[in-house]
């Protein structure tokens, strides 16, 4: 499929599934929270809308052309003037890009002193790297480089290798940006796991999506070791 079918695909697969829209609007709530009181508030890698839907007043970017989005743009050159974002919002966006590291610089050459990056990502356990690894569609190498991660060759949008944000991090922030990393935060994701996410036209029995809430709440001692997700937040270092 193209990638404006897929959006169209997952667009489909979000209005029948109330129970997957639950889930992604907890992970909405809480990257608002991280940026509590900035303005103005950019999406990166809109894609289908869904946060849009779910906060109206964000601008919503991406590189693929489709009616949910305000601006049509590459990640790494954001068409907005130095210092004058409030903060950025991403939901599974920084593994899919082809320049992370220069994405990190531009989201602190855009953000204004004290603004916010907040994003909503896979992370690597020895069970999550089985998950992604041999039941996912996308790619999960350890020895990705997360300068050029797909190499010099194009790629398509939603070509992704979750093992980004983790070797990322394991690096440090770029010395070219100014961002601070401010918390990262792993959690188990069991209700997402729960929905099958956008593989599943058909909802999931409300039961099955609360023993996974029950499940991620009591085994939450333990998401250092068998985390899916997690939460970055880098904040712009004020002078």
């Amino acid at each position: 499929m193209s990638d404006q079918e897929v959006v169209e695909q997952h667009r489909a697969i979000w209005m029948a599934r109330p129970e997957l829209r639950a889930v992604y609007h907890e992970w909405f709530a809480q990257l608002m929270h991280c940026v509590e009181g900035r303005q103005p508030i950019v999406e990166i890698g809109a894609g289908p809308g869904f946060f849009k839907e779910y906060f109206p007043q964000l601008i919503s970017t991406d590189v693929i052309p489709t009616p949910y989005v305000d601006v049509i743009c590459d990640a790494t050159s954001l068409p907005f003037q130095s210092g004058s974002v409030g903060a950025l919002v991403m939901v599974d966006v920084l593994h899919h890009l082809p320049k992370p590291i220069e994405f990190l610089t531009e989201a602190g050459r855009i953000l204004e002193p004290g603004g916010r990056l907040a994003m909503i990502e896979p992370w690597i356990t020895v069970p999550s790297y089985l998950l992604y690894r041999y039941f996912h569609h996308e790619d999960c190498s350890l020895a990705v480089d997360v300068r050029r991660p797909f190499g010099e060759l194009g790629k398509r949008a939603f070509d992704g290798n979750a093992a980004i944000p983790f070797k990322l991090l394991q690096q440090g922030t770029p010395e070219a940006s100014s961002l601070r990393l401010l918390q990262a935060v792993p959690f188990l994701g069991l209700p997402y796991l729960a929905t099958l996410g956008f593989k599943s036209a058909r909802p999931m029995p409300h039961p099955v999506i609360g023993m996974a809430r029950v499940c991620e709440r009591f085994l939450s001692p333990l998401r250092r070791w068998v985390s899916t997700r997690i939460l970055i937040v880098w904040e712009h270092a004020k002078v």
